[in-house]
């Protein structure tokens, strides 16, 4: 088992990035209990990583697959930002007005229409900045794939959204 101080640091760190990558598949409520199983996990993982780097890809690596996990469990579809409205908890999602709430509704919207792939692998590319070299190492599929996925993931992102 790691020291308490390593798993404060890798909170500390990783914590937020980790709590996004699971927003992006689930509700608040499930993304809540997969952060605290995938911190678990890393405290219970004894194997050494190469860096920092290595440790954050491979917490979202655990993130995204047991938020898959959760969704095949469940075989349900997320709540929409629409329900969420009629139920008075668009906070949740950070939305302080109706305009934020139907931007965030259309994203969000766009990106489940997407599937996976190339959800994750947009999601990574994206908002975590990861290399398509990185990416690739993550979900284990050639660089040219993720290239592929990537670009196709963005044109079909542009053609809902615009």
């Amino acid at each position: 088992m790691r020291a308490a101080s390593d798993i404060e640091r890798a909170i500390g760190a990783y914590g937020d990035a980790v709590w996004r990558a699971c927003l992006l598949y689930l509700s608040p409520c499930d993304a809540e209990d997969v952060v605290q199983d995938v911190f678990l996990k890393y405290a219970l993982h004894d194997a050494p990583f190469r860096d920092d780097g290595h440790a954050k890809a491979w917490l979202l690596r655990v993130a995204i697959n047991a938020c898959k996990d959760v969704l095949k469990a469940a075989n349900r579809k997320n709540e929409s930002v629409d329900a969420l409205a009629e139920q008075g908890r668009l906070g949740e999602l950070g939305c302080t007005d109706d305009r934020s709430a139907h931007e965030l509704a259309r994203i969000l919207d766009a990106m489940d229409a997407l599937g996976d792939p190339p959800k994750t692998q947009l999601y990574l590319a994206l908002y975590e900045g990861y290399t398509a070299k990185e990416i690739s190492r993550m979900c284990d599929m050639p660089e040219g794939t993720v290239y592929s996925w990537i670009s196709r993931g963005k044109k079909r992102l542009r053609e809902v959204l615009s």
